[in-house]
């Protein structure tokens, strides 16, 4: 028995249909897709794609019919169109297309794994097939309420009296109301389903848990794989819903713009090989037509799930992974830290947010090796815009910094560690030291070795340099951490606060597997400078406190201008560490004239 799907599909989804298509014809024996085009170069690009399965129809055609559907074009954006006209599609296909005797409806982000019989099993001698989502407990009846019972990225009518009657409803409701937004109970086309079981005959609902499996599903589902299909909650995985999936550069993605973590079994089982056959039906695209998408990078796009194919794929050498956060203001000092990375490391991978499009515009000019760029763009949600405007840029970019390694780590699975380290700190020996100091512990801390004044004062650790692990102590203490520098975090005591380094004075004692560093070479800073303090050189290697100076931490170091510098603004800096400051002060007389080139 032969199979029938419908979509629609605009120029941003036409790649995403061509997956799809590409997905069941590897999964379904016998199917035909009535593949409907929102615009001209989508249907182009379809039929010169040769797709023997499918009967390609400009909505124009769809719209000449439905005079109605055509009037409220106008008022809805592509997307919210995109849903009004689904009953008026369905009904069209099955006006004029006699053979067809069911049309199953699918969102163009959904993608075959397995064949879809478990669906046609189900559905047995039903009219009308829906699925449902699956929700916890205390979730449903919230999302019911707001969000809809039923997922209407897969609904299937037959050629029967009551599915007729049903879209006739459908297809009235959808050109009265159809918004991306909560209006009257209403939201998109999905509330409109929650009664149709008993409003309508014979609607019958799968049971089976991997049809029209979504992002929300999936995070508390059980999700294993038996080296040919993947299962979830012990049933095969038929399709899966990309709901807010986005496609960059092929390199770069947004995995769901709603979904906070998901389980490494399911970015491997269930996106990466979506993320691969997005790249190879691009490369299809472009033979045909090498215009039609045009390169798209992610500056200017915030991105909830971050995801990096090549970090992920290219894993087999495991390399210092480090990130740090620059202002335009700080972007020489940026530069001498990457430097000082690159004179005594040939491989790492140094991830710079930039906060300002200045220190972003210049850098990507640069073409760093080993660093790649986000913007701050890519990380501001709507509660750190808020923030932002109420915290100085220096507190702000105190808060940032959970948020940037969390960013990182959540969805990349092959970035088993992030080192954070502030802008300000050169390192003077191999960043391995580092990592062999750290061992197989999940957090890294380096004690600030303050008087018990100021340990009181300003916290027990630094949070200029600290390092996770992608386990579960270590994304618990980052969870816990960016969670309250979001709520508190200026330059002020308060309550026992300081900044973002007091939140640290506990974790030795409530997590397990915190190393606390006692080599004294490691984030040394001018706070470390006193009376008797031992700085000296030998053999070409500078020694702190009997250590090698591994890294130094330059708080408080002020650029005048290209001749004039204050080595620290709260603190007179003895002679004897002119050997560690030296060599500060030569690499950033260094750097300033390259970067004034850029400017």
């Amino acid at each position: 028995m032969t199979h029938y799907y419908c979509s629609t599909f605009s120029k941003g989804y036409a790649y995403r249909g061509l997956l799809l298509y590409n997905s069941l014809l590897s999964c379904d024996k016998d199917f035909h897709f009535y593949m409907i085009c929102l615009d001209d170069t989508v249907d182009k690009l379809f039929k010169q794609m040769n797709l023997k399965n499918a009967t390609i129809i400009p909505m124009s055609a769809v719209e000449k019919e439905d005079d109605e559907l055509l009037a409220v074009k106008r008022t809805r954006n592509e997307q919210e169109y995109a849903w009004t006209s689904k009953a008026s599609v369905m009904l069209y296909i099955l006006n004029h297309f006699l053979n067809t005797d069911h049309i199953i409806w699918l969102d163009g982000d959904t993608f075959f794994f397995s064949d879809p019989e478990p669906i046609f099993e189900e559905w047995g001698q039903n009219s009308i097939m829906l699925t449902e989502g699956k929700w916890t407990k205390n979730d449903k009846p919230i999302v019911v309420n707001k969000y809809g019972k039923y997922n209407t990225g897969f609904m299937g009518f037959r050629r029967d009296e009551n599915a007729v009657q049903c879209l006739n409803w459908f297809r009235s409701r959808l050109i009265e109301w159809c918004y991306v937004k909560h209006e009257n109970n209403l939201w998109s086309d999905q509330v409109y389903v929650n009664d149709w079981r008993e409003r309508f005959n014979n609607v019958g609902v799968i049971k089976h848990m991997g049809v029209n499996v979504t992002p929300p599903m999936i995070m508390g589902s059980k999700v294993s794989n038996d080296g040919k299909f993947v299962y979830v909650d012990g049933d095969r995985l038929v399709f899966f819903h990309y709901s807010q999936f986005r496609y960059f550069d092929g390199n770069e993605f947004d995995l769901c713009g709603f979904v906070r973590y998901f389980s490494d079994d399911v970015l491997k089982w269930v996106y990466l090989p979506y993320i691969h056959a997005c790249n190879d039906i691009m490369e299809q695209i472009r033979k045909v037509d090498q215009d039609f998408y045009r390169a798209a990078g992610t500056k200017g796009k915030f991105i909830t799930n971050y995801f990096n194919l090549e970090v992920n794929e290219n894993a087999v050498e495991k390399f210092p992974n480090l990130c740090t956060l620059l202002t335009k203001d700080y972007l020489v000092q940026g530069l001498a830290l990457y430097y000082s990375l690159k004179k005594y490391c040939d491989r790492f991978r140094l991830w710079i947010l930039c906060i300002d499009d200045t220190a972003y515009n210049l850098l990507a000019g640069m073409n760093l090796t080993n660093v790649i760029l986000i913007s701050m763009d890519n990380i501001i949600s709507r509660e750190l815009a808020k923030i932002r405007r109420k915290r100085q840029a220096h507190e702000f970019c105190w808060t940032l910094k959970p948020v940037l390694v969390t960013y990182l780590l959540k969805n990349n699975y092959n970035l088993d560690s992030i080192l954070y380290m502030d802008a300000d700190l050169l390192f003077f020996k191999d960043v391995r030291n580092i990592y062999d100091d750290w061992g197989e512990h999940s957090v890294f801390l380096t004690k600030l070795r303050l008087s018990p004044e100021w340990k009181q004062r300003l916290g027990i650790y630094s949070a200029g340099l600290i390092g996770f692990k992608r386990d579960k102590t270590g994304m618990k203490c980052l969870r816990s951490w960016r969670l309250k520098c979001q709520k508190w975090c200026y330059d002020k005591q308060e309550n026992g606060l300081w900044g973002d380094q007091k939140y640290l004075d506990d974790w030795p004692q409530l997590y397990s597997g915190v190393k606390i560093s006692e080599n004294r070479g490691i984030n040394a800073g001018s706070w470390n400078i006193r009376r008797g303090c031992n700085i000296h050189s030998e053999g070409g290697v500078i020694h702190f406190e009997n250590n090698e100076l591994i890294c130094f931490h330059f708080s408080g170091f002020k650029i005048i201008n290209e001749n004039e510098y204050v080595l620290c603004t709260w603190k007179k800096i003895p002679a004897y560490a002119n050997s560690i400051y030296s060599v500060y002060l030569d690499a950033i007389q260094k750097i300033i004239p390259q970067v004034r080139s850029l400017i």
